[in-house]
């Protein structure tokens, strides 16, 4: 058999030869972040959140584990500390799923008869310049349904507001990100271990240079607006739904609409005069705005 008949495997290559070997090292526990910025360092503070649920449904679920962690944030982007971490549980009232006892490892014994003081996380809160959560849209709703109010504090999101393929990584869930920063979770689904494990996410150097931390504050600085699609005929709401525009039922008036941010917003608008024949309402959307559930807030 000449070269040009060879299989690809038997071309002399070895598959493995190639190979990359990973370490991948444990998130930083809490007492391994400083407690205090260096002396005299501008920071922001920056609170770090995430909440465990009796399920994904907003309106039907609630919080039952909440963790906040206060990190401190350099203008290069670096968490330079750790300030504190808080976290607490919350009795829903009802069983537990074998769901939800499976994934965070809960049980309603350790529940029963918790509480959490709503006044000292809006203070928390309020106290922060920005709070960011993995997926805020996920956290954010909770936290508001919790607290019965809206903080309008500004929120980023980690997993929608960082351009990840551009950065070199493969998009999915935070462990598998945490795993291409080279870092892995010693336990997940409990809020405070996820509130670490962001920590450490957030405080990764990019091989542009800018952490993620970084990137994630540019993008909750950086001008967003909604678009709603008000009074566009039925007939375009697959086409809508393709370009992930987001249902929001429930309010005054049924609504279309879609987050967009400033690099897409004239590729946005052409899309939708070109597809629905008209402009769509905007409204601009600063991050204190961000990620709430469509039902705490009215469509233009």
């Amino acid at each position: 058999m000449n070269k040009l008949n060879k299989r690809p495997d038997e071309t002399g290559t070895d598959f493995n030869h190639h190979s990359v070997k990973r370490v991948l090292h444990p998130v930083r526990d809490r007492d391994n972040w400083p407690r205090l910025a260096p002396e005299g360092e501008a920071v922001r503070r920056i609170a770090v959140i995430d909440c465990e649920t009796t399920g994904l449904a907003v309106e039907r679920h609630q919080i039952i584990e909440l963790c906040m962690a206060i990190v401190l944030v350099n203008d290069a982007g670096r968490i330079v500390a750790v300030e504190v971490v808080r976290s607490g549980l919350v009795d829903p009232g009802h069983p537990l799923s074998a769901e939800i006892v499976e994934l965070t490892g809960l049980t309603d014994t350790e529940l029963t008869g918790r509480s959490i003081d709503d006044d000292q996380v809006a203070e928390m809160l309020t106290s922060c310049d920005g709070a960011v959560a993995f997926n805020a849209g996920f956290d954010r709703p909770y936290i508001e349904k919790m607290l019965g109010r809206h903080v309008p504090v500004p929120w980023g999101c980690a997993m929608a507001d960082v351009p990840w393929r551009k950065i070199g990584f493969e998009p999915g869930p935070q462990g598998y990100l945490l795993n291409q920063a080279g870092y892995y979770m010693p336990s997940a689904h409990r809020a405070k271990d996820d509130v670490l494990a962001l920590v450490q996410l957030l405080d990764h150097v990019c091989d542009d240079g800018e952490t993620v931390m970084a990137k994630t504050l540019a993008a909750m600085d950086a001008p967003a607006w909604r678009f709603e699609a008000q009074g566009a005929p039925y007939g375009y709401k697959d086409d809508l739904r393709e370009q992930r525009y987001r249902w929001a039922w429930g309010r005054l008036h049924d609504v279309w609409h879609k987050h967009v941010r400033d690099e897409a917003y004239q590729r946005e608008l052409d899309w939708y005069v070109s597809t629905i024949g008209k402009e769509p309402v905007i409204v601009p959307l600063p991050a204190s705005e961000r990620y709430r559930f469509h039902t705490m807030w009215t469509p233009a």
